[in-house]
């Protein structure tokens, strides 16, 4: 695997993969999937899409992918789900039904180029209420164990459990305590990238309690061992910007 971009501040990550293959995973980012040559394959609950060059998956999607004749270009996108649906739309690309999927050539590449350049140079979380971007940036920047993060993140938000809980699913489609996982693999990860570590010792600064705690998550998130991903033989980091 090779990472191109992995910015936790910005919500953008850019990774290519050779020879790819997940289970059934989902995530709170909208991911684009660009086939360098040959074709991939999309599943979601109720499909199977087939001989795929280019593919956009909205957040919270159920789905999985192989790959195994074809280098993929994944970038996942989180934080922005507005922004990107509305610069999709100019592309004719629908994500209505949850997904966009093309057979022919990919040919958004200006498309896809220009949505980067502005969420690299853009601000971050402008589009949630501004209390859950609080809570966002906390939990991305702190870490918190599960009993204690409610009433922290009452206290940074300003809101009853109840109504914290609410806003919050309803601003990233998911509930805080899944979020809370998300953002753990992230700190993981970078961790992992940025001090080159063991992957071990990142996990557990980053709050999982162990290596099977760790694995369950990354694969229910991501779809894949991490041990896959992140296999340090065949991990390529091009650029540690936004690391």
């Amino acid at each position: 695997m090779t990472v191109e971009e992995f910015n936790i501040d910005k919500g953008l990550y850019v990774f290519e993969f050779e020879g790819f293959e997940t289970e059934f995973h989902s995530h709170p980012a909208i991911e684009v999937v660009i086939a360098k040559n040959g074709d991939f394959s999309l599943w979601t609950d109720t499909e199977t899409h087939e001989n795929l060059k280019f593919a956009v998956v909205s957040a919270n999607q159920r789905h999985k992918l192989s790959s195994t004749n074809c280098a993929l270009k994944i970038i996942m996108i989180e934080h922005h789900n507005r922004l990107v649906i509305d610069h999709l739309k100019l592309a004719d690309i629908d994500l209505s039904n949850g997904y966009f999927i093309q057979s022919e050539p990919y040919n958004e590449a200006i498309q896809i180029d220009n949505l980067v350049q502005i969420i690299r140079s853009g601000k971050e979380l402008t589009e949630y209420d501004f209390r859950i971007s609080k809570a966002i940036e906390y939990l991305d920047q702190n870490d918190l164990e599960y009993d204690s993060m409610i009433k922290t993140l009452r206290a940074v938000t300003k809101l009853s459990e109840s109504r914290l809980s609410h806003l919050f699913k309803s601003n990233i489609g998911i509930s805080l305590k899944k979020y809370l996982i998300w953002s753990r693999l992230k700190s993981t990860i970078k961790n992992h990238l940025d001090s080159e570590e063991g992957l071990f010792s990142a996990l557990i600064k980053s709050g999982f309690y162990d290596q099977p705690h760790f694995s369950k998550s990354f694969k229910s998130m991501l779809g894949v061992k991490p041990s896959r991903a992140y296999n340090s033989r065949s991990l390529q980091v091009l650029s540690k910007s936004g690391l």
